[in-house]
């Protein structure tokens, strides 16, 4: 009963940040390509970005599932504010899968009060989906680490005090994650650029290139165990972000087909309304089937997530990928019903058009997702 009602509290007071702040304001934020930190500094007094640390280090101990309303109603008002939350509960469940019980003391009593907030950082310029293919190098000196490569896509890129680095210790074959403190950020040796996006805009998306740059508060995710373990626990915690992304997906399925609704009860055509002809009726009737559909899947892979389930992270994909490819679906349905005014830069379906396409390439491409699912599926047909 205490978590449904933790659950209930939190969800009820981000729906009346959204309703009374982030709707009223989110066009014109998506011109100016900006997330106040005042919205960034609420969600933290409401204990959203630290709604997964354990009750131990004074947080809320929710689980996954608990958490689906609370996205999902978040990118109702615009994705990349759920965008910006996903990285901090990612480095929540890495330093509690993984973390030496100082890494714990040290970062999460700050995530908990919404006074840290955390990068995750894979993606380089020549590597995503294939791992193989990093080339950020960290070599241990005596007090912390000296990084070299480059590093992109990152959000909180320029204002988030912590980063979960993946790069490989110099001399290993296999990469390890960088618990990577801001300290030295924007300086000589680790510079900071902008990535001009079509949409999700507003989340910062930095790249980061590091030339020989000293990091004396940086260290190895798990210390020594966590050497070489970097990708395995990366990979491990995707899940939990693939819920979180098709929570994006959803939520823009609901605001697709609230635009659609609205087309059909207050557009005249001929002698009634458009909601009165039955391309309208059939259009909506798919929006509201595949919404249900979509909503479903998520608590579903949300739940198994929760539970340790041995088809977790499967099913994170499929509702990741199935949501992000309904989302662009459900954009192009309502935009047909409005027409003309889906182009237009000042309405929503505008907006939606551009946002949609990042739910189908955040935490992996839905492409080299279906592929691994598949690969997985027939080779445990063939054993």
């Amino acid at each position: 009963m205490p978590e449904m009602f933790e659950n209930q509290a939190m969800a009820d007071a981000v729906r009346r940040l959204v309703d009374d702040t982030v709707l009223p304001n989110v066009e014109q934020w998506d011109r100016d390509d900006v997330l106040p930190q005042g919205v960034l500094d609420e969600l933290g007094r409401l204990g959203v970005p630290g709604a997964l640390v354990p009750a131990a280090y004074g947080g809320r101990e929710l689980p996954v599932s608990a958490m689906v309303d609370v996205w999902r109603t978040l990118a109702q008002g615009w994705i990349s504010i759920t965008g910006a939350v996903n990285t901090t509960a990612l480095a929540t469940q890495l330093l509690v899968r993984y973390g030496t019980d100082a890494q714990k003391e040290r970062w999460l009593p700050g995530i908990a009060t919404g006074a840290i907030w955390s990068s995750f950082s894979i993606t380089e310029p020549g590597a995503g989906s294939d791992l193989r293919r990093l080339e950020t190098v960290v070599e241990p000196v005596d007090a912390g680490f000296v990084i070299t490569g480059r590093k992109r896509w990152i959000a909180g890129g320029f204002s988030f005090p912590l980063a979960a680095v993946l790069a490989t210790v110099k001399g290993q074959s296999r990469p390890s994650c960088l618990l990577l403190p801001a300290e030295g950020r924007g300086s000589a040796t680790w510079t900071t650029g902008p990535l001009d996006k079509l949409g999700y805009r507003g989340v910062e998306s930095a790249t980061w290139t590091f030339d020989g740059h000293h990091a004396p508060g940086a260290e190895i995710l798990g210390g020594k165990a966590g050497v070489g373990q970097g990708a395995r626990q990366m990979v491990d915690v995707l899940a939990v972000g693939r819920v979180n992304v098709a929570c994006r997906g959803l939520g823009i399925i609901d605001r697709a087909l609230e635009c659609a609704l609205d087309e059909a009860t207050e557009r005249p055509i001929g002698p009634g309304m458009l909601g009165d002809h039955s391309h309208t009726q059939l259009r909506i009737g798919e929006l509201r089937s595949r919404q249900l559909v979509i909503e479903a899947t998520i608590r579903a892979a949300a739940e198994a997530v929760d539970a340790g389930a041995s088809d977790a992270a499967e099913r994170a994909t499929a509702a990741k990928t199935m949501a992000s490819e309904s989302a662009v679906w459900a954009v192009e349905q309502a935009s047909r019903l409005a027409a003309s005014r889906s182009y237009t830069g000042d309405k929503e379906l505008t907006r939606l058009r551009r946002d949609a396409p990042q739910t189908q390439i955040g935490e992996g491409a839905n492409d080299a997702l279906l592929i691994a699912v598949g690969k997985t599926v027939i080779k445990r047909r063939a054993t």
